[in-house]
Formats: C-alpha cells, sequence, structure tokens
C-alpha cells in the first residue's frame, strides 16, 4: 500500500465526514450501493467495478472535495455510470457480431429477394441506425440459441429492463429493423429501375 493511496483514502474519508467513524460508515454504505448497482446492472464482477468506481474517486478527491456541493455518493453514482457505459463498450466490441443470417429468418424471410446481397446489406445499414443499447441487445438476443430463464433474466438486467418487458422491447426492435430493411430495399429496387430506364 503506497504513500499516495493512503493519502488519498484519508482525503476521501474527510470528504465523506469530519468523525472519522461516521467516514467509515459511509464509505461502507456507499461501497454497497455500488455493488448493488452493478449486480442490478447484471455484472458479474460487481465487488471488483465497485471498487474501481472508489479508486477512481480517490484519484480524483483533492480536486473534487473543495468545490462539490451535495451528497459526495452522488459523485460516486456519476463515476460508476460512465464506469458501467466504458465495461458495455468494452464488452459489445468483444461480441462476435452476428451473421446477417443468424437474423434473415425473422427479419427478411417475407422478402422473395431475402438470400440477396442487397438484404444483407439493407440488414447492417439498419442495425447501424439503432442506437447502441438497441443494437447490442438485438445483437445479444440471437446470438443465443436457446434462450434459458436466466440467460433472459440476465440479459433484461443489463438493459434495465424487467424480464417481462425484455420480450416486449426484441419485438420492437425487430418491427424497426423489419421497417427500415423494406424501405431499405424498395428504395434500391427503385434506384436500379431509374437507372436502367436513364440508360434506355
Amino acid at each position: 500500500m503506497t504513500k499516495g493511496w493512503e493519502d488519498n483514502f484519508e482525503a476521501l474519508l474527510a470528504w465523506l465526514d469530519p468523525d472519522r467513524e461516521r467516514a467509515g460508515a459511509k464509505y461502507e454504505e456507499i461501497r454497497h450501493g455500488l455493488v448493488n448497482i452493478f449486480n442490478w446492472r447484471g455484472c458479474s464482477d460487481s465487488e471488483d467495478l465497485a471498487d474501481e468506481t472508489i479508486s477512481r474517486v480517490m484519484k480524483k478527491v483533492s480536486e473534487v472535495a473543495a468545490t462539490y456541493k451535495g451528497d459526495p455518493a452522488l459523485y460516486f453514482y456519476g463515476v460508476a455510470k460512465r464506469l458501467l457505459f466504458e465495461v458495455n463498450r468494452r464488452a459489445q466490441s468483444k461480441v462476435e457480431k452476428i451473421t446477417p443470417e443468424q437474423l434473415r429468418d425473422t427479419l427478411v424471410a417475407d422478402d422473395p429477394d431475402d438470400n440477396s446481397e442487397e438484404a444483407y446489406e439493407c440488414l447492417e445499414s439498419c442495425l447501424q441506425k439503432l442506437s447502441a443499447s438497441d443494437r447490442e441487445l438485438i445483437l445479444n438476443y440471437y446470438q443465443q440459441e436457446q434462450h434459458t430463464i436466466e440467460y433472459r433474466r440476465q440479459l433484461a438486467q443489463r438493459h434495465g429492463l424487467a424480464p417481462n418487458n425484455l420480450r416486449v422491447k426484441v419485438y420492437r426492435i425487430r418491427a424497426m429493423l423489419h421497417e427500415c430493411i423494406q424501405s431499405c430495399l424498395k428504395t434500391r429496387t427503385a434506384n436500379e429501375t431509374n437507372s436502367l430506364e436513364n440508360h434506355d
């Protein structure tokens, strides 16, 4: 344990409360709250993430303590929110990208040209139009071949949804993708027709 860490920790406790005993209790309360937040968001390493959050606050406490107004716990939770964003972004980058074929059956199966390259390109384009959260949800949902109760629960938690709302959310995203794909294909067809007519 370095002296710098000890100094930062002492500064952190002093910021939480001038009384050392009350500061210690406040520290434990905040850490418990952080663990609960990460657990609720479906993180398997909630304890480590809570400690990482505290570590980040400790590095900034000398700058923050003098000017911060309000309950220090709220500052911790703000740092935790940013850390969650980083974790989700890293997790998304590690997820193997779902292939157009895996979504094709439910999204473009009604099209006579559902096997065409145009349909795949439209699917890719429409996926990019979704929010990062919705895109991650739909990709993760279809990557799991068999949706166990536990998998759906974890996926719902990760996206801040009640388990019963997961299917509704997925259905709405599928509907948006399907509509987007149809529109994209029609536009491509119209453009191709116009191009052929202009060359006649």
